[in-house]
């Protein structure tokens, strides 16, 4: 039971609250895409902003 009612009968149960197979399916390839075009994302920021930071001065970066 995932929220019980007075009367069982309008109980909602697992089976009773999951969504339809299409739904999950279309969900899961949305997942999918949305997760590499994150990663890929990621990826292009780390790698456009790697070595850019020149630290001059003293070891906490303020200038002479």
């Amino acid at each position: 039971m995932v929220l019980p009612a007075r009367n069982p009968v309008y109980s909602l149960t697992v089976t009773s609250a999951k969504a339809g197979e299409y739904g999950l399916k279309v969900g899961v390839i949305w997942w999918t895409v949305g997760m590499i075009l994150a990663a890929g994302y990621f990826t292009y920021l780390y790698r456009s902003f790697a070595g850019k930071v020149e630290v001059d001065g003293d070891s906490n970066g303020h200038g002479y």
